[in-house]
């Protein structure tokens, strides 16, 4: 019978120790756990690594956008993430089962997977911590396991894909913003 890793309640914290880089730490009570980087400033792919399973995610396609999710050195995708339009979207797995990735409030800082039925499975809160000055730059997240029913590969690709759609989230506001100051000067 497999160990598992989580259980409800458990908080993981992803962190970006440098606000110019594009590298990020998941940490468990301050302890190392995984990590989560992008291979340019620039461009969308980004392998994890977690005591679980490696990932790579990466953003294709431009009028009907998607994520690829995949396992290393495999030329086809374990899983699919399909966004919508103003946030939120859903992932589909090989198994058949659907998550719904969405949106708990209007500023998008708060989000979660939930499960078919819309029971929560994995919530991710921005700014969970205390604000330094510091982190002004940076991303980071609090993930928050919502349910035991979590087998851990589940939980290795839930906890990467959902702080990988949070920094790319985050990437497209800051992208949005300074659009929206150049064009008023």
């Amino acid at each position: 019978m497999e160990e598992f890793i989580t259980k409800q309640g458990d908080i993981f914290l992803w962190t970006q120790p440098k606000a110019a880089s594009r590298k990020f730490e998941l940490r468990r009570q301050d302890e190392p756990f995984g990590t989560l980087e992008f291979r340019s400033m620039w461009g969308t792919l980004a392998i994890s690594n977690d005591p679980v399973q490696e990932w790579s995610f990466k953003r294709v396609g431009f009028l009907t956008p998607h994520i690829t999710v995949r396992m290393p050195d495999s030329d086809s995708d374990y899983a699919l993430f399909d966004p919508k339009v103003f946030g939120g979207g859903m992932l589909h797995t090989p198994d058949g089962r659907p998550y719904r990735w969405e949106p708990l409030n209007n500023w998008h800082n708060k989000w979660r997977f939930a499960d078919k039925k819309g029971s929560p499975i994995l919530t991710f809160e921005q700014d969970a911590e205390e604000f330094k000055l510091s982190d002004l730059f940076t991303v980071q997240a609090a993930a928050i396991v919502e349910t035991s029913r979590i087998t851990n590969l589940e939980f290795s690709m839930l906890v990467n894909l959902g702080f990988y759609l949070v920094v790319l989230n985050s990437m497209d506001s800051s992208a949005a913003a300074a659009a929206a100051a150049a064009s008023s000067m």
